[in-house]
């Protein structure tokens, strides 16, 4: 049975929410609600207020896939989706939420641009009663989101396979389930060293964080009516600054998140997109991020590698312009090639990145 396609216009009461992405994970969703303007104070105040209980859950007749395609996003080109099939299961976490995190799943899920709302029933591990549950579908007639389409066969980046696996086992899921992710392969992205020219361009030009501010129009400008990005980006990363025009580069997503990059540095913003080892306290600062879980360094470090690849072909809309203040501590990894046009692959399975660093705290995997 495929699933009801009523939405809930509004909710006052507690909701029962279906996770099967990164949002299994319990601990990163408590974050995104720790951090999101709708949620902050009252997580703040009340920090059990918001998800009341989790547990294991089973759908039936849906099976999982990493089909949701981002073809501007070299990092994390693709992410989990369920597909209808029958006899087929996708097992997850069933969470009670209080009803104002409806809002924001609705914009984590891209709700009516990427994901659909749908209603369905679910089976909590231990039981025989089915409870209605609200999950996200993508659908590709249905997406309206410029640039994300579905397409089998694109396999997800270490940082979000590992985001479900550690989910899932914050949820008690199946072990068998636990080893079907971590079978599942993961993308590769192609890495580069700055050029000369590059090199000659960013000690020419060298932006504060207050020149990055400026540089950037005030929001309400930065959008039309319809919240749709109708200007360009400036943002930095790792120590590059770079300007993007819409729909490029930064693999633009929801105003909300537009927010949190525009005229700003985005080092910690990725890192902070990484499953952190216990005993880690928040990343604060670029500091932080270079001392922290290697993993998480490698996406930080394949994101401002990316930037760097699309600036370099002609039309994409990316421009590299300078660098930023900090770009002492990255030198290490982004500095000159020592081979003209030699590139590197760094696996998101997880190979180390090139440059002395000092060791991070050991994989909580």
């Amino acid at each position: 049975m495929q699933p009801n396609s009523e939405q809930f216009s509004s909710f006052t009461s507690n909701i029962q929410y279906f996770a099967y992405g990164s949002n299994l994970s319990k601990s990163l969703l408590e974050f995104k609600l720790a951090s999101n303007p709708q949620t902050k104070d009252k997580y703040n105040t009340e920090p059990n207020s918001l998800i009341l209980h989790s547990q294991p859950a089973i759908l039936k007749d849906f099976e999982l896939k990493f089909n949701l395609y981002v073809p501007t996003n070299n990092v994390d080109p693709s992410y989990a989706n369920l597909v209808y099939k029958k006899n087929s299961t996708v097992h997850g976490c069933l969470y009670e939420m209080s009803p104002e995190c409806k809002a924001v799943i609705d914009g984590l899920e891209g709700k009516g641009q990427v994901y659909q709302e749908e209603i369905v029933r679910v089976l909590p591990y231990g039981s025989t009663t089915t409870i209605t549950a609200l999950t996200y579908i993508a659908y590709k007639e249905q997406i309206k989101f410029p640039g994300i389409t579905i397409k089998d066969g694109v396999p997800p980046s270490k940082r979000y396979l590992k985001t479900l696996i550690y989910g899932a086992k914050e949820c008690n899921l199946d072990s068998e389930w636990i080893e079907y992710l971590k079978n599942k392969k993961v993308a590769t992205i192609p890495l580069t060293k700055l050029s000369n020219e590059e090199l000659k361009k960013i000690k020419e030009k060298i932006y504060t964080a207050k020149d990055l501010e400026l540089k950037n129009l005030p929001l309400d400008q930065a959008f039309n009516e319809k919240g749709e990005l109708i200007k360009p980006i400036i943002s930095s990363i790792c120590g590059l600054v770079f300007m993007c025009n819409p729909n490029q580069g930064f693999a633009i997503g929801a105003r909300a998140w537009i927010e949190q990059i525009l005229g700003r540095d985005m080092t910690v913003f990725y890192a902070r997109r990484c499953l952190r080892n216990e005993g880690v306290s928040l990343y604060e600062t670029e500091q932080d991020v270079l001392l922290g879980d290697r993993d998480c360094l490698d996406y930080v470090i394949a994101n401002a590698y990316d930037l760097l690849r699309q600036s370099r072909i002609e039309g994409e809309g990316v421009f590299l312009l300078g660098r930023t203040t900090n770009f002492h501590l990255w030198k290490d990894y982004l500095g000159a090639s020592q081979c003209k046009n030699k590139a590197k692959n760094l696996s998101l399975l997880g190979n180390s990145s090139s440059g002395n660093r000092q060791q991070g705290i050991e994989n909580r995997e």
